[in-house]
């Protein structure tokens, strides 16, 4: 027995390991709506995505629509850096887990767009929520991101607190004024909400590179949960609290 010790230890840390991973979104699948499959590049915009898997990462939009075109995956600032990318008014969530639901540990990933203007500069009244989940069920906060101007030349940090420790889903969405999907700048009532979002470099399990921090990454605040802004946007809190 004593023989067997070292290789199971060995075989748990290279476990632990194989856990960790980096996510460029290059060298990845991206499944696509018309059923097909593409390896990222670096070379192409890769429209109609559904879900990206590299490594044992697997993110997914949540409840497209029609407009399959504002999911990308790849070169979407034509800068030979690959990235995901969304508009609002085509998804409601941009949820990431392991394949088996396995808990991770998120520690970063970068923002390279969170503005409520298409194309423009961010106007500091994205509203743009990101959550943790274990079984189910909320394991951390809600986190507010920060705004951030279209475009690859303007990413920056996001260093998750470590309540994102050993969570099997990450959600971020759309809060807009009632914590729900609002659509683009294009509808009326929209409210303070995003239009578009853009992601790069997730780090899971492992220590954050030097060489990917930007060095202008900012605390992230917490936010009232979804049910409270609406209680608060419809004046019912008081009454609520009185319930209860």
């Amino acid at each position: 027995m004593k023989k067997l010790t070292p290789l199971l230890l060995s075989l748990l840390a290279l476990s632990y390991v194989c856990k960790a991973a980096i996510v460029t979104f290059t060298g990845g699948t991206a499944n696509l709506e018309s059923g097909s499959t593409i390896i990222t590049t670096t070379t192409s915009k890769n429209y109609g995505v559904i879900s990206y898997q590299e490594q044992s990462v697997i993110l997914e939009y949540g409840s497209p629509t029609e407009d399959w075109g504002f999911q990308t995956v790849g070169d979407y600032y034509e800068v030979g850096n690959d990235v995901i990318h969304g508009h609002w008014n085509a998804i409601s969530t941009i949820e990431i887990s392991l394949q088996n639901n396995t808990p991770f540990d998120l520690q970063y990933f970068q923002i390279t767009s969170n503005t409520s203007v298409g194309g423009q500069p961010a106007t500091n009244e994205e509203n743009i929520g990101i959550q943790g989940y274990l079984n189910g069920s909320p394991a951390t906060e809600a986190y507010g991101l920060p705004s951030v101007d279209w475009g690859a030349a303007s990413a920056r940090d996001v260093f998750l607190p470590s309540s994102f420790n050993n969570v099997d889903k990450v959600i971020i969405f759309d809060r807009g004024i009632s914590g729900t999907h609002t659509g683009n700048s294009d509808c009326p009532d929209c409210g303070n909400s995003g239009f578009c979002f853009g992601m790069d470099n997730f780090v899971f399990d492992e220590a954050v590179p030097n060489s990917l921090i930007q060095g202008n990454g900012a605390a992230l605040p917490v936010v009232p949960e979804a049910n409270t802004l609406l209680f608060l946007t419809l004046g019912l809190l008081p009454l609520l609290r009185r319930k209860r």
